[in-house]
């Protein structure tokens, strides 16, 4: 039994119990298995609800526009470094490659920042203000955190 959701790994894995769990049909379904549905929806919630996974209305996503304040309104939580970046991807519906075309860096180098591998450089950190209107304070901030 998962005893948290950390990793996409986790939630995957998470659903995927909860799916075959729920095949089977309300009345075969035992008091026990019950309560696992009952916890790992729980951790299910909690998850998407730190990671932003909450259905956001287009329009609300546009009116956020580059207003950090706005943007941390809209999530409900404030997002750090790698979190905003995929805000602000989401925000213009563009992929990592698109982004990685845009601040001419390879591909690789962008996936393994944004899955925390590598550490953002200079050349990112300046790439990100520029093409995505990211505030330079918040950059400064989120770095020498």
């Amino acid at each position: 039994m998962i005893k948290k959701i950390v990793t996409p790994n986790d939630y995957e894995e998470a659903l995927t119990v909860m799916e075959g769990l729920m095949k089977k049909g309300e009345v075969n379904i035992t008091d026990e298995e019950n309560e696992i549905i009952g916890k790992l929806a729980e951790m299910v919630e909690a998850y998407e609800d730190k990671k932003g996974m909450t259905p956001l209305s287009s329009a609300d996503v546009k009116a956020a526009g580059n207003d950090t304040e706005k943007i941390v309104a809209l999530l409900g939580f404030e997002p750090d470094l790698i979190e905003l970046v995929e805000f602000k991807l989401y925000q213009l519906k563009m992929k990592q490659n698109a982004l990685a075309e845009m601040l001419n860096m390879p591909a690789s180098k962008i996936s393994q920042i944004l899955n925390r591998k590598r550490e953002p450089d200079v050349a990112f950190l300046k790439g990100i203000h520029e093409k995505l209107s990211i505030d330079g304070n918040f950059l400064l901030e989120a770095v020498g955190a």
